[in-house]
């Protein structure tokens, strides 16, 4: 019985086998994710935020982002996505401990977790609604 090579368990995947769309999709989280570190290695301001919890707000912004990113580059596999999501959170904070002028915050990581969540609540229902209307139009 003859085997393809990719349903050899010691097969790997090439880089050139990885779709172009995906390896865009990729670099551009490798580079937000450096866009996240660059701002948190940066010295917290001392003025007055414009309203109430605008850095919580931010934070879920933020990884809301992050995490939609991370969904595109995963092709779509949204139990991955979040999982890179909560676990570059995790080290966002970890990494702040070490900066003179921050401080790690478990409010900033549930946040950050609160804006994935979002994140997630909105893309679902509009990519089962986009391919439900796709189906419908191409039928």
């Amino acid at each position: 019985m003859d085997v393809s090579p990719r349903q050899n368990p010691a097969y790997r995947l090439s880089l050139d086998e990885i779709p172009m769309k995906r390896r865009v999709w990729c670099g551009l989280l490798f580079l937000y994710a450096g866009a996240v570190f660059a701002l948190s290695h940066l010295p917290v301001s001392p003025a007055r935020p414009p309203f109430a919890h605008f850095d919580e707000c931010f934070h879920a912004a933020e990884f809301a982002l992050f995490f939609v990113l991370a969904w595109k580059a995963t092709d779509r596999r949204t139990p991955l996505a979040f999982v890179l999501t909560a676990v570059y959170a995790g080290t966002d904070e970890l990494h702040q401990l070490f900066i003179a002028s921050r401080t790690a915050s478990a409010l900033d990581y549930l946040a950050d977790l609160l804006g994935a969540t979002i994140a997630l609540l909105v893309l679902e229902p509009f990519r089962r609604l986009w391919r439900f209307r796709r189906r419908r139009i191409l039928d």
